[in-house]
This record gives structure tokens, sequence and C-alpha cells, in this order.
């Protein structure tokens, strides 16, 4: 890091610039911004050069932020403890571990993908069942008004008893 360089956290650069944050992540992801990771005890920040931002102008949202002076701070307990710059030798160990502690949840975040599928399949196939069954069943009521309005045009006109005159 350039001692001499100004610093600025991702929060203060998405000021700055009007972007959320996130867009500020993905900039550095990309190699547009020259930026520092940190690690914290809350986890790992970047310390971006000010400069990197290429800021034109004097905006209303530059003249808000303030710069910082020295490395990011992000613990919110003792924000006098400054995050600290780990060698890629201690952030590949680090990495290495993070791996090893994540596989069994990567594993098993596979076999439920494969679960969820198979249930979305089946979830599937029912719907097609419930679909053809219904259509099934509107045949089928088509089919028996038909057949009610056939055998009541069939019947002689005083064959059925009106309401009232049964025997008893």
């Amino acid at each position: 890091m350039d001692e001499h360089a100004e610093y600025i956290s991702i929060a203060e650069a998405a000021t700055l610039l009007g972007v959320h944050r996130n867009t500020i992540r993905n900039r550095i992801k990309a190699g547009r911004y020259k930026a520092h990771k940190l690690v914290t005890p809350q986890g790992e920040t970047y310390a971006i050069e000010r400069d990197a931002l290429d800021l034109r102008g004097d905006t209303p949202t530059s003249r808000a932020a303030q710069p910082l002076s020295g490395p990011v701070h992000h613990n919110a307990d003792n924000p006098s403890q400054p995050a600290a710059l780990v060698s890629p030798d201690q952030q590949a160990q680090a990495d290495a571990i993070v791996q090893r502690l994540l596989a069994p949840f990567i594993a098993e975040l596979g076999t439920v993908r494969e679960e969820l599928g198979r249930v979305k399949a089946e979830r599937d196939a029912h719907a097609l069942t419930i679909a053809e069954l219904r259509r099934r069943a509107e045949v089928a009521q088509a089919e028996r008004d038909r057949l009610a309005v056939a055998h009541a045009a069939q019947e002689p006109p005083g064959a059925q008893e009106a309401p009232g005159e049964g025997t008893g």
C-alpha cells in the first residue's frame, strides 16, 4: 500500500460516485479501481485508492464524503483497531481453510439441487396428469349433459309426474 495515497472505504466510494456499494465491489473485482484487500474481524473489505476512482470535478457527493487518513476501520466494538493487510501466503491459507470448511456444504448443496430437480419434474408430471384428468372430467360432464337432454327428449310428455301429484 502506498503510504502517501488516500484510501477510502467501499461505502465512501459509492457515495462519492453516486452508485451502490455492490457496483464498487464489482468494479474492484473487474480491476477498474486499485484497491487493497483488508481482513477485519467482520470479514474482508477493501481500501480503495481515492485517485483510482477518476472523480471528475467537485460534485455535492464528493464534498460530503471525507477520505480516510489511514486504513479502513470496520470493528464496531473497537473502532481504534485498524484492519490489517494480509500477505498473499496468508490469503492463500485463509482461502484453503474456507474451501475446506465450505466443502461439505457445497456437496450438500449439490445433493439438494438434484433433489429439487427431481421434485420439480414430479410436480410437472403431476400438473400434466391433473390437466388431463380435468379435460376428461369436462368431456364426461358434457357427455352426461348430452345424455340427459336426449333422455328427456325421448320420454312421453306425461311420463313425469307433476310435483304434488304422486300416489299416496
